[in-house]
């Protein structure tokens, strides 16, 4: 009689998904990338996410200070002034040193198969020592895409990722043509269709006409334009603003459109994580006016709300917004008005949430789950 070979069953792929600040806050789409990605490929892996506070199914808190919560310290004390001095964002320096121990630490006695930081440096530190002492690969994606003359994506490529993923084929051009035989894909970001949908409450304004939404991090620094956005809406007949978002230029941005709108057609406000898919549903038209914003994540909340967008003109945003939208030159502040006018006009139908639809992240986490099979195809 022969003997039938019997073959243990093979072991759970384990996934180490890292971002210090998620559920500590969720004012940037990494935190939000890193949640829900966790989630979706908690389906088909052993996930866990290391993170600041609870959250979802699969986090694991670990001891640090997130960016969060270093922020208000930073603002308003004598020494978090010289650290803002000192370092372009030192609560991102701060969240790297704090977090470097206590997660490698731990990540050398879970032994992953592939780490996946999504906290830029701070991380991606963590998973190239990591590898080099238990072998685990390293998943990264660049959200910073080619911003500046790529100077982020150039910082991070010293880390050496086993796979990069960037969200559009031009970055994957690019990258290539730096980086020969660095392994690359081009993987959207995704939206949760669960979360943001056409169906439930809405909030009530007291505002005139109809609404505009803009949602950005008040920085005049930065690469969000909020005020082209008011600049425009000054031409706006019959509609008005929501400004949702914070940051150190609050002040500016709520005095600059007080005046061009009046409080009667100007709000700005801040919302939780939660509040976000209630505030999508309660507006006419979505926009942001981000100069080479390298994907962008509430174009596609928006969407999937039923709320049809106004953004720049640029090859990601045609292809995130489809036809359930407008491109347009946002600096031409008349054409800028123009566009947002016939947005508040048109009726899109369905279009909106059909556009939203090519982006869940059941779709998006196969994408990444195929790219995570061929790595550890060879292990």
């Amino acid at each position: 009689m022969s003997k039938v070979s019997m073959s243990e069953p093979s072991k759970p792929i384990k996934i180490a998904v890292i971002h210090p600040e998620c559920g500590v806050s969720w004012n940037g789409g990494s935190q939000i990338s890193a949640y829900e990605m966790a989630e979706h490929l908690a389906v088909h892996y052993d996930v866990e996410l290391l993170c600041g506070e609870k959250v979802g199914t699969v986090s694991v808190v670990l001891p640090c200070v997130p960016r969060g919560r270093s922020a208000n310290w930073l603002a308003t004390t004598y020494i978090g002034g010289l650290f803002r001095k000192a370092f372009g964002y030192p609560g991102m320096v701060i969240e790297a040193a704090t977090s470097f121990f206590p997660y490698l630490f731990y990540l050398l006695k879970m032994k992953p198969d592939i780490v996946y930081p999504n906290n830029d440096y701070g991380g991606l530190a963590i998973a190239w020592v990591l590898k080099r002492l238990v072998g685990s690969k390293i998943l990264y994606t660049e959200r910073a895409g080619l911003l500046s003359d790529g100077h982020v994506l150039k910082r991070n490529m010293k880390f050496k990722p086993d796979h990069l993923v960037v969200f559009n084929q031009d970055t994957v051009d690019t990258v290539e043509q730096w980086y020969p035989g660095q392994s690359v894909s081009a993987i959207p970001n995704g939206v949760d269709l669960s979360r943001f949908s056409t169906s439930g409450d809405t909030f009530d304004f007291d505002l005139k006409g109809k609404l505009v939404l803009c949602v950005g991090t008040l920085n005049r620094k930065n690469h969000k334009r909020m005020e082209l956005v008011i600049k425009a809406m000054a031409q706006v007949a019959e509609a008005s603003l929501i400004l949702c978002g914070d940051g150190v230029d609050k002040d500016y941005y709520i005095a600059l459109g007080e005046e061009l709108l009046g409080k009667e057609r100007f709000k700005q406000m801040s919302l939780t994580f939660d509040e976000m898919p209630k505030l999508y549903r309660s507006v006419d038209v979505f926009t942001l006016p981000s100069a080479n914003e390298p994907f962008g994540r509430v174009y596609l909340e928006a969407l999937a709300s039923g709320t049809p967008v106004v953004a720049p003109d640029d090859s990601m945003r045609r292809t995130i917004i489809g036809d359930a939208g407008i491109v347009c030159d946002v600096e031409n502040s008349a054409q800028y008005a123009k566009a947002l006018s016939l947005a508040l006009d048109s009726d899109w139908q369905n279009k909106t949430v059909e556009q939203a639809g090519k982006f869940s992240w059941a779709a998006v986490a196969l994408k990444y789950k195929k790219v995570i099979e061929e790595m550890l195809k060879y292990k």
